[in-house]
């Protein structure tokens, strides 16, 4: 399964940026910092219980995405939807945005 998944997630990843259709999920910055209350207040989605976190960094060989790391906890919350019963409005995806290292 390696084989397979870690290429085509890595796909998805690489072009989930570039095909932006709709939000989904929530971005943080230091810039944000005291003011990350009110941000989720913002969420469509008023009973979240489960919430997946990247960085955007080490992600499937692909190096540092960044903010384009957000495929990651979608799919991430994608499957505890599709196979643990978690409801798919109790979910909320997060990228924090710490800065890359990419030149």
């Amino acid at each position: 399964a390696p084989i397979i998944y870690t290429p085509t997630v890595g796909q998805a990843c690489n072009e989930f940026a570039m095909r932006y259709r709709r939000p989904r999920g929530m971005y943080f910055c230091e810039a944000d910092r005291g003011h990350m209350a009110a941000m989720v207040y913002n969420w469509p989605q008023n009973d979240v219980r489960v919430i997946v976190v990247t960085d955007g960094s080490r992600i499937l060989g692909l190096g540092d995405l960044g903010a384009n790391g957000m495929g990651i906890p979608i799919g991430k919350l994608s499957l505890y939807c599709a196979a643990g019963g978690i409801a798919p409005h109790r979910v909320m995806p997060v990228v924090l945005d710490v800065g890359t290292d990419n030149e």
